[in-house]
């Protein structure tokens, strides 16, 4: 065999294992990028259903929904999202979902965790105006709305990191 010939078996091998490093590295980004539906991911926002962890809120999904939008009671403002019933039903199948269903949600904003829970039949009264609402700076994201118990800023439920469905 001539030196030529084993520098081109060489130079060939080095191309295939570059290229099947590049594959994996590829691979294993692309899963990296994609929060598992089965476990909790930090930073995420994690959704649980009867107690048990269901997702994590992909915020890829939420682009694919119909904007909304309302105009808050205190300041006057309009506040930019996404209804909350069409982000859970993402997640949870409709039929699962009674009227009694109770959605509580966490969140945690310069180091205070607040909470608040409405039913299934209040996210879907259209003068509620429950809004999942990325904030200004795109970090974090809020549920808003014109209810009452939810009609200020102060009520809102900011830095979202939990959303609890109990459907029993």
């Amino acid at each position: 065999m001539s030196q030529k010939t084993r520098i081109w078996i060489v130079v060939a091998a080095l191309v295939v294992v570059a290229a099947v490093l590049a594959g994996v590295g590829f691979l294993s980004q692309n899963q990296a990028t994609q929060a598992p539906a089965t476990t909790p991911q930090p930073g995420m926002i994690h959704l649980y259903v009867n107690g048990s962890f269901a997702a994590n809120l992909l915020p890829a999904e939420m682009q694919k929904l119909p904007a909304a939008t309302f105009v808050d009671k205190e300041q006057g403002k309009t506040q930019k999202g996404y209804w909350l019933r069409d982000v859970l039903q993402l997640y949870v199948k409709e039929n699962a979902l009674s009227p009694s269903t109770q959605i509580t949600f966490t969140g945690s904003r310069q180091g205070t965790e607040k909470s608040a829970t409405v039913t299934w039949a209040e996210t879907l009264d259209p003068a509620n105006h429950i809004l999942f609402s990325p904030s200004n700076d795109g970090t974090s994201v809020k549920i808003a709305a014109t209810m009452d118990k939810l009609a200020t800023r102060d009520n809102w439920i900011q830095g979202l990191t939990q959303i609890g469905v109990q459907t029993k």
